[in-house]
Parts: structure tokens; C-alpha cells; sequence
């Protein structure tokens, strides 16, 4: 597995019009219950019961199904290259190597190999993000008095 595979699951949801109608019929089954519990049918007969820490994210797939919105899913290794990483932060990978160099980025070497947490580059990347929200507020804040 790569360190940062996109399992694409829009064909399979967008284009089959049975999974878009059997999401929206359990939506609309469940209405505006909050759904406390997933129970999946295991082929022998069994059922196994889906923990409170995944059920929320299951409806939410579902949801996304319903809306005919385009779904993908991320699997992001624990450990990234610095080409892993600059995908994930939307950068090159000469800025995350002078991340690296300034210290803004913590890195270490495995061979001549240098390699990022991903908990410390998605770190990063919110930090990121929340910067740019903030002075996209101030921007506007500043602007205020021109209006």
C-alpha cells in the first residue's frame, strides 16, 4: 500500500442508481431518529454489532449516498515521505523539506530517507488552515469600515 492511497468510490455510488435509492430509503427510514446502532448481517447467519465510534460515520456515508455526493476514502499511512506529506499539505516537497530545515515540520532520517509523522503533517495542515481562515477574518474585518 502506498503511503496515501484515495480509494475513489464514486462509480460505485454515482453511477449505480440501487445504491443511491437504498440510501435514501434508510434515511428517510430513519428520519430525524439518531441512529444509535449499525448491526451488520455476517453470512453465516450472525450478526456483529458496528461500536458507537463508527456508526456516526457510517450515517454520514449513507447520507452522502443519498445526496448522490462523490465519496472518497483516504488511508494515510502513519509514517510519510516528503512527497506523501506535500500532497497532503498542498505544497512541493522542497517547501516541506524547508518546513523541515526551519523546524516548523518535525522530521527524521531512515537511511539517507527523510520521513514525517502523519499526526505532525495533519497537524500542520490545521494549523495551516486555521491561519489562513484567521486572516481571511481579518481581511474582512478590515474591510468593514469601507462598506
Amino acid at each position: 500500500m502506498t503511503p496515501s492511497t484515495t480509494l475513489a468510490m464514486t462509480q460505485g455510488l454515482a453511477a449505480d442508481p440501487t445504491v443511491r435509492r437504498d440510501a435514501v430509503q434508510v434515511m428517510e427510514d430513519t428520519a430525524d431518529r439518531v441512529v444509535e446502532a449499525v448491526l451488520l448481517q455476517l453470512d453465516d447467519g450472525t450478526s456483529a454489532r458496528v461500536p458507537a465510534s463508527l456508526t456516526g460515520a457510517l450515517v454520514a456515508f449513507m447520507q452522502a449516498a443519498a445526496d448522490g455526493s462523490e465519496i472518497s476514502i483516504r488511508l494515510i499511512a502513519s509514517e510519510l515521505t516528503t512527497t506523501g506529506a506535500a500532497q497532503l499539505l498542498g505544497v512541493s516537497r522542497p517547501t516541506v523539506m524547508k518546513m523541515v530545515t526551519r523546524g516548523d515540520l518535525a522530521a527524521h532520517r531512515v537511511g539517507t530517507h527523510t520521513r514525517l509523522r502523519r499526526d505532525d503533517v495533519l497537524a500542520l495542515r490545521d494549523r495551516r488552515q486555521a491561519d489562513r481562515a484567521a486572516a481571511a477574518d481579518e481581511l474582512l474585518a478590515a474591510g468593514e469600515p469601507f462598506d
